[in-house]
């Protein structure tokens, strides 16, 4: 366990300084430009860089390190002295799942709350130093701003708060009672109110339609211009219950991106347990006592790890455009490689 733990924090700390000189190449510019101050960038930026980079990378920190030390120990035959005096292979393998279950527990908080209030702080500068243009502009939105009114717009601006080519539709009892199409939408900081420009109301009675034009028309709307920017990139920068309650009130109001709310929301606590089965992995991989010695064995862990990798990404993209469900898309990669350990562990040496 000690060693497990050692390696660990070694190999973190050495893929810390190579993600922060990379980082810094990237961004070298930027600083150059702006000028922040380098007390700034320690204590604004990078301080809060390296959780992000830890919740991102942290099952692949735990294999590299467990394949590492492991192979050192069967390269030196400790392994077969371990199994010759005779504890029985899954007693050999309760510290390893103990230092797994460890870190388990402390990337669930990570996850879920520290690493999302570091990237808030983190957003933070990147929008004040980094980023060229901030999220200004939306195109396509289709919201259900309060139950039985739907709104589309076409696009809408932030700076000026103006959209364009609107259509608002109120139901009652799933029928269309009113119809509003207005070539602008704009809104009045001072009255607190919405303005349509070259609008046509349609209101439907038992009687007939009625249609109403105009040039303009003041009204409120249960929505305010903030509300129309769509923040997917500060999703990440949300605690648990923040992204909980986000994706409740995007849900109220039909949001087209919800699967990609949930892939994050589920993918916190996947991600964390994908320590086990990465690390049962490693032991299997590592324990055999090989020609090649440690390269061969982290040769092998280097390309699981681009495999597990990819095969993240694939189904993350997969919850995301909603051809599989989120959750599903998310622990999936999770029991794949749950399996691949289990199979590889029973075929180890014992």
């Amino acid at each position: 366990m000690k060693k497990f733990l050692a390696n660990f924090m070694l190999s973190t700390l050495l893929f810390s300084l190579i993600a922060i000189f990379i980082d810094i190449s990237e961004k070298i510019d930027d600083f150059i430009k702006r000028k922040p101050a380098l007390i700034t960038v320690i204590f604004d930026y990078y301080i809060y860089f390296l959780p992000w980079f830890y919740g991102l990378f942290g099952p692949l920190f735990v294999f590299l390190s467990c394949i590492f030390f492991n192979a050192k120990l069967a390269q030196n035959t400790e392994i077969i002295a371990i199994l010759n005096s005779g504890p029985k292979y899954r007693n050999v393998l309760k510290p390893y799942l103990i230092v797994a279950l460890m870190l388990v527990g402390a990337f669930i908080y990570l996850n879920t709350y520290l690493i999302p209030v570091c990237e808030k702080r983190k957003l933070a500068f990147e929008d004040e130093y980094i980023r060229e243009k901030k999220t200004i502009q939306s195109q396509n939105l289709h919201v259900q701003i309060e139950p039985g009114t739907m709104l589309y717009i076409e696009s809408f601006n932030y700076l000026d708060s103006t959209g364009t080519n609107l259509t608002l539709e109120r139901f009652e009892k799933g029928k269309v009672v009113q119809r509003i199409f207005a070539n602008r939408l704009l809104w009045n900081k001072d009255k607190g109110m919405w303005k349509f420009e070259n609008f046509r109301q349609r209101i439907f009675t038992p009687e007939g339609e009625h249609l109403i034009k105009g040039s303009i028309k003041d009204t409120t709307l249960p929505i305010r211009p903030s509300e129309f920017i769509i923040k997917s990139q500060y999703i990440s920068a949300m605690i648990n219950t923040e992204l909980n309650d986000y994706i409740r009130g995007e849900r109220e109001k039909g949001s087209s991106k919800l699967n990609e709310y949930y892939v994050e929301l589920y993918k916190r606590i996947a991600n964390a347990f994908s320590f086990i089965p990465l690390t049962l992995l490693a032991v299997a991989i590592s324990s055999r006592k090989v020609r090649g010695g440690i390269g061969l064995h982290l040769g092998i862990g280097i390309f699981i790890t681009l495999v597990y990798l990819l095969t993240v990404q694939i189904f993350k993209t997969l919850g995301v455009v909603n051809v599989i469900h989120p959750a599903v898309a998310v622990w999936l990669p999770v029991v794949i490689f749950s399996f691949l350990a289990m199979v590889m562990i029973f075929r180890s040496p014992k």
